[in-house]
């Protein structure tokens, strides 16, 4: 009889299936057994920082951002035009032709 440091069947801790005591010990600290170098939460994975995107590619271009602030700007909202000091124009809220 050999004395073994896995567990006869697999358990399954935080989602994670462990074989033995290490690997419960990373599962409960939310680290991947299977992929420890993710760190918790996966965090640190490779795989998953090469699939987010986050913004798209003309989000982050800042020719194209500066051009939509150019035309934007001279459309105020009412809130951003009442921290200015302007007077807002009657019935630009609501509209009083109804």
């Amino acid at each position: 009889m050999s004395i073994s440091g896995n567990y006869s069947h697999p358990v399954t801790v935080n989602g994670f299936s462990c074989i033995n005591c290490a690997e419960v010990a990373q599962a409960k600290a939310d680290i991947d057994p299977a992929n420890p170098s993710a760190g918790p939460g996966g965090v640190n994975d490779p795989k998953k920082a090469a699939e987010k995107k986050h913004f798209a590619p003309e989000a982050r271009d800042p020719a194209h951002l500066a051009k939509l602030h150019a035309a934007q700007g001279s459309a105020r909202s009412p809130a951003s035009a009442a921290y200015a000091g302007i007077a807002p124009t009657p019935g630009g809220l609501v509209s009083v032709s109804a």
